[in-house]
């Protein structure tokens, strides 16, 4: 009797769950049913809910989750209701926001900014919307406060009326740009780091096929005041500072003069770790080449550029004994040696295998008579440190650099077989000269490196961040990024322009301010602009703001 109650009971039990789950599946499909006339009403990063017999249209956005790793959906707010009789209708509180992201009205704005930025990064405005085509409202989000950045060096709480008051706001980002909304903006690309790196990988492309096109890598430190980023530690930087800190590592192309790549690091994290993950993700092993400073060089560092199997070229210190001077202390050393011209200076070199790195010596005689007029000179002013026994010395050192190496290279190539031995001897020597002249001139590029990666921090003022959230940061950096190749484009036309004695970038940009437009009558006419700054821009290939 007994048994048979349970039995019922338990039955009636299954019956009821079986109900609630067919109720529920039922109550889902209804609310997923969305009818043909309300399609047309779907837009990317919106949900339309059906709520009883009503449509309602929400803003949504997805977001990562690192305790279950994978991405949620996240609804942020109701847009409005839809009918098919009356359509979209937005909602009270929307048409206020919405109200309150429109630009002012503003008769007057900025033009020579924008029209300068967009024409320098021409090539890569088109690539970066290209690889973000599905979200291109944020993408000109981020080029606006990238201009920003590049012009007036502003935060972002200041870029909103920077903003409004540019005519990129025409063009770009038609609607008012909040603090908030451009944290957002950051955010998302620093959430998309992937696609950024693809971006980024599009930029070597422009070099030409037929030419190689060596990556030289450098890293930098930038001081983080924030308290809750896990990326800024405490950590060694050439100015001695222990503060806390985040690293920078970037690739820079030698054709191109610019920055291709960037990568933020744990602040104490060495350069040689971090590395290889720098050239996996952009997968150009066969192209980077890593070029030190002087302080660089040890057994423990080479080793380790060893086992990544990277490339790197390593000046030496002039006392080191790893260095062997003898072929420069003969009479008639030059007889032996071989020679190239580095604007308008003979170098002579000589390659030579010292334990087991491969070294080459270069000697430039300009250089190397005026620090022996230098030292000599000192002998008189300075008789606690200079004298004629240390001269005697250091002879053999003046005007020399000598580099360990180990490139990727093939030195054969272009090589004919069926040549004979005279001729294949004769060009393995011409590609050698040409593969010492890419070492000396691949060091000589990291000066100029560093004295345009120095003159853009000093100027974008780009060492401190208060940012407090480690994706907005990243977004924030690729911002910079953008403004630090259209600062590297400005300095390369100011150079071969040959200006760059009387303008810096920071000049020409300042110059561009003082152009203008203004609506006369609903149209947007430019202001004059003085015949000496219209040859100035011309110079430089800017004649489209004329």
């Amino acid at each position: 009797m007994f048994d048979n109650v349970n039995i019922f009971i338990e039955l009636c039990s299954h019956l009821i769950r079986l109900f609630i789950y067919f109720f529920i599946l039922f109550n889902t499909l209804v609310v997923m049913y969305l009818p043909d006339w309300i399609q047309k009403y779907k837009e990317p990063r919106t949900e339309i809910k059906r709520i009883k017999n009503g449509f309602y249209k929400y803003e949504v956005s997805f977001v990562y989750n690192k305790e279950k790793k994978k991405t949620e959906k996240k609804t942020i707010r109701l847009l409005g209701k839809i009918t098919e009789e009356e359509g979209f209708i937005p909602s009270s509180k929307d048409k206020l926001r919405r109200k309150s992201e429109e630009l002012p009205r503003v008769d007057i704005k900025t033009f020579g900014v924008f029209n300068l930025f967009s024409e320098l990064m021409k090539e890569e405005i088109s690539s970066l919307k290209e690889k973000f085509r599905e979200d291109t409202d944020a993408c000109e989000k981020l080029l606006s406060f990238s201009m920003m950045r590049w012009a007036y060096q502003t935060p972002i709480k200041r870029a909103t009326n920077y903003h409004s008051h540019d005519m990129c706001s025409e063009v770009w980002s038609t609607k008012s740009m909040s603090d908030k909304l451009i944290s957002l903006n950051l955010k998302y690309f620093g959430e998309n780091r992937e696609k950024v790196v693809d971006w980024m990988k599009t930029l070597l492309k422009e070099v030409p096929e037929n030419e190689q096109n060596f990556v030289l890598m450098d890293s930098t430190h930038s001081l983080s005041a924030s308290e809750n980023l896990e990326v800024n530690a405490k950590g060694y930087n050439p100015n001695f500072n222990f503060e806390k800190q985040i690293r920078l590592m970037y690739l820079f192309s030698a054709q191109m003069k610019q920055p291709i790549y960037y990568r933020l690091i744990n602040g104490n994290i060495t350069d040689v770790k971090s590395m290889s993950l720098c050239i996996n993700e952009m997968d150009i092993r066969d192209k980077v080449v890593f070029i030190s400073d002087k302080g660089f060089f040890s057994a423990e560092n080479v080793a380790k550029m060893e086992t990544e199997k990277l490339s790197y070229i390593i000046p030496v210190q002039r006392n080191n004994s790893l260095i062997d001077y003898s072929p420069l202390q003969g009479a008639n050393f030059k007889k032996e040696m071989k020679y190239f011209i580095f604007e308008n200076r003979i170098i002579w070199y000589y390659s030579y295998q010292s334990g087991n790195y491969k070294m080459i010596t270069f000697l430039d005689e300009m250089l190397r008579i005026n620090e022996e007029r230098d030292y000599l000179s000192r002998i008189t002013t300075h008789p606690e440190t200079h004298s004629k026994i240390g001269f005697d010395e250091k002879l053999h050192r003046f005007g020399t650099l000598t580099i360990v190496y180990d490139l990727k290279i093939q030195i054969d190539k272009g090589i004919n077989t069926k040549e004979s031995k005279k001729e294949k001897k004769k060009k393995k020597n011409e590609i050698e000269r040409t593969f010492e002249q890419m070492v000396y001139e691949s060091y000589k590029q990291r000066n100029e490196i560093e004295v345009m990666f120095d003159s853009y921090k000093n100027y974008l003022e780009a060492d401190v961040s208060y940012m407090q959230n480690r994706y907005v940061m990243e977004g924030w950096l690729f911002a910079n990024f953008l403004a630090m190749i259209a600062y590297y484009k400005l300095y390369v036309r100011l150079r071969e322009a040959e200006m760059l004695s009387k303008y810096s970038p920071k000049d020409m940009i300042e110059l561009s301010k003082a152009i203008y437009k203004m609506k006369i009558r609903g149209v947007w006419n430019r202001s004059e602009i003085t015949q000496k700054n219209q040859k100035l821009f011309s110079k430089i290939g800017i004649d489209y703001l004329m």
